[in-house]
């Protein structure tokens, strides 16, 4: 498939730029999303360019958690354009909650905060919420000019998750800004991201575990972060060991130490 013949060579390149041959690598990390559902894929790719290594495949949230804090323990809460929350606690034991993709549920998500806002402005031009900044901002962003034509841009064949997610900003920006209908949205985001993190802390051997965040939501000062800080009981931001390439690189090790 094209992805498998992407991977390839990415991995062929990568070899070639090290300055070193696929039979010199002993172990391999690599971390990607949907890894947990089909980790022979991943596995088999690697295998056929890396036939000396010893691989070690992963979700993405977990090469995230890694490197974040340096080892396999404690709690990672994601959001990007989707969200997740990944722990790891001290047996080796390890629970996610989240992760199920933009139709299912991603709450607190980039793309979650996207779609709310568009929701809000449909809620709005019925007269059934109350109009704030946010909902002109809204057209000015789409480039659109009257609440009807929100239809024929959702539904557009190009629509794509990424131009939805990429409302985020416009929604945390109005949030600094006290817009109240962002900073419901906003609240909302951060308690979906919270009940996240508490399903997993309840699954697992845990007593006020170490947090650490990732995703583009999350890696920057905003509202969002600062209330699911203030419901998790952090008084200052986490701040990450590695990044999740090194944590990557930090699972092989781990995996065959």
């Amino acid at each position: 498939s094209q992805a498998e013949e992407l991977l390839r060579s990415s991995l062929t390149q990568t070899i070639s730029d090290a300055g070193i041959t696929s039979s010199t690598v002993q172990y391999v990390g690599a971390g990607m999303a949907g890894a947990a559902q089909n980790p022979d894929w991943l596995r088999n790719v690697l295998t056929s360019v890396l036939s000396h290594a010893q691989i070690t495949v992963a979700p993405d949230y977990e090469i995230a958690l890694i490197g974040a804090h340096g080892k396999r323990y404690g709690m990672l809460v994601l959001s990007g354009t989707g969200s997740v929350a990944f722990g790891i606690d001290a047996s080796g034991e390890s629970a996610h909650s989240g992760g199920w993709g933009y139709l299912l549920d991603d709450g607190g998500s980039g793309y979650w905060l996207g779609l709310e806002t568009l929701k809000s402005a449909t809620r709005i031009a019925d007269g059934r919420e109350e109009e704030t900044g946010l909902y002109e901002q809204t057209f000015a962003h789409l480039k659109i000019s009257a609440p009807d034509e929100l239809i024929s841009w959702i539904y557009a064949p190009e629509r794509n998750t990424k131009e939805i997610s990429q409302m985020a900003t416009l929604v945390l920006k109005a949030a600094s800004t006290g817009d109240s209908a962002a900073v419901r949205i906003i609240e909302a985001g951060a308690e979906h991201l919270h009940q996240l993190y508490l399903s997993v802390v309840k699954r697992l051997d845990f007593t006020e575990p170490p947090v650490m965040f990732a995703g583009g939501l999350l890696s920057s000062d905003t509202l969002l972060r600062r209330l699911l800080m203030q419901k998790i009981g952090l008084n200052n931001a986490p701040s990450p060991k590695y990044s999740p390439v090194a944590g990557a690189a930090l699972m092989a090790y781990l995996s065959n130490s």
